[in-house]
């Protein structure tokens, strides 16, 4: 049934009325419809809420159906399990691995023929005859190292596990032998990824590969070729051998799948500067990657050696002493540069800067320095212009000690006895007309307020 329409549409109240007021018999069936419409709109909702509940006990007994049919699964297939490792063991006890050599079968069978070749009358020996169901297990390849999750090593995991299952497929007869020895590989998080899938010691897959695949999954790296690239555009030899470098170029060459027609200036730009240097004196053969790269293997072979020659020279020279012959170090007079010269030319002797008695101090006077002299340049001691006190002819009449210079310490003398003594060259004696005057007279002194002019 559709959904009645009014007879009009009034925009208020008064004119709703007065359209009722006008034509009452079409909104009276305008109701009727009305009524009839939200009753068969209550029967259809009626009928979906059944519909609906109906459903739920359906998906209800649907999923307790699938939980226990889940449920008997796993009991079928720990029975399976239980029974695998029992034909396992009844194999294992009824075919001993026992190898008996070929030849220590054979010399039984030889002797019975000769002793029956001896003697014909003799009635012949019953010979038992090797049993064709000894068997020899293969020879144990070593256990791959455990795995921990380490990304970088899941490849090589992968790979020996592979191995190790190829080679000694033998002593793995059973998918359950098999998956518990590849668990019992995994150690950290690799094996707290696959505990939830191992239930009574046995890992819930169907097979080994089936493992490998899962922790693939966990830890591989999607973008293992991607990465192999960057690492190889940032490759540099440095202070390695080429063989070594060259080794982490083809690993990281296959692994970014590079084609090999961009692998020649790959290898050129990640050499050492040496290398690059005999290049240009030692052109390549030929720019195929194979070719030069065992041009480049030779050239790196020279440079090893020459540098291990040139160490081995250096060991060799024994350590070397100046040598100063006495024509060289006694020049003649001739000879003798300007500086030769200045250092033969006689010298004024320096002045004695260290006293052995305070001449200069006059804080012990006993007439204290009247005041003014300093302004009128007389004499400290005596008041005469004609001098000063450094020349004066009166006697100094204060009492004096001798100064006695602080000694060094016992470590300084030591050392100072203990060193070379290097010849100091001697000067001619000073002629009376190479005396100066005292640098005292220029100088001032500060003594007690008071300086000397």
């Amino acid at each position: 049934m559709d959904r009645p329409e009014p007879p009009s549409t009034p925009d208020s109240a008064e004119a709703l009325v007065a359209e009722v007021q006008r034509d009452p018999d079409a909104w009276l069936l305008y109701l009727r419809n009305n009524h009839q419409y939200l009753q068969s709109l209550e029967g259809r909702l009626s009928d979906a809420r059944t519909t609906e509940q109906e459903l739920q006990i359906s998906v209800a007994e649907r999923d307790g159906i699938i939980r226990y049919q889940k449920e008997q699964l796993a009991a079928d297939q720990r029975q399976i399990t239980q029974l695998e490792v029992e034909k396992s063991h009844l194999a294992i006890a009824a075919s001993p691995a026992v190898q008996t050599p070929r030849e220590a079968t054979a010399l039984p069978l030889r002797a019975t023929a000769e002793a029956r070749a001896d003697d014909p009358t003799r009635p012949p020996t019953p010979v038992t005859p090797p049993r064709s169901g000894t068997a020899s297990l293969s020879e144990k390849i070593p256990d791959p190292k455990e795995f921990d999750g380490t990304r970088s090593d899941l490849r090589r995991f992968v790979q020996q596990i592979y191995g190790k299952m190829n080679a000694n497929a033998d002593r793995f007869p059973l998918a359950t032998n098999r998956m518990t020895y590849v668990a019992g590989r995994l150690t950290g998080s690799a094996y707290a990824l696959m505990l939830p899938k191992i239930q009574y010691g046995i890992p819930q897959f169907v097979d080994y590969p089936q493992m490998l695949e899962y922790l693939e999954q966990a830890f591989g790296d999607p973008d293992r070729a991607q990465n192999a690239q960057n690492k190889l555009f940032q490759l540099r030899q440095k202070n390695l051998d080429f063989s070594a470098y060259f080794s982490e170029f083809q690993r990281l060459a296959l692994e970014g799948d590079m084609p090999e027609s961009a692998l020649t200036p790959l290898l050129f730009q990640g050499i050492s500067r040496e290398l690059q240097d005999m290049l240009l004196h030692n052109p390549p053969p030929s720019q195929e990657f194979s070719a030069y790269a065992s041009h480049l293997q030779k050239l790196d072979n020279r440079y090893r050696q020459h540098q291990q020659q040139v160490a081995r020279n250096r060991q060799a020279l024994p350590a070397r002493t100046p040598l100063v012959s006495y024509a060289s170090a006694v020049k003649p007079a001739s000879s003798l540069d300007t500086r030769d010269r200045r250092a033969n030319s006689p010298r004024p002797a320096a002045p004695n800067t260290t006293p052995t008695y305070e001449s200069m101090d006059l804080s012990s006077q006993k007439t204290p320095i009247p005041n003014g002299r300093r302004e009128r340049g007389e004499c400290f001691r005596c008041g005469s212009k004609s001098h000063r006190v450094a020349h004066c002819p009166e006697p100094d009449t204060r009492p004096f000690a001798p100064r006695r210079s602080p000694s060094p310490p016992a470590a300084y003398q030591s050392l100072r006895m203990s060193s070379p003594q290097i010849p100091r060259p001697v000067s001619p004696p000073r002629s009376p007309t190479h005396q100066i005057a005292s640098p005292l007279s220029s100088l001032s002194y500060p003594l007690n307020g008071m300086s000397l002019n």
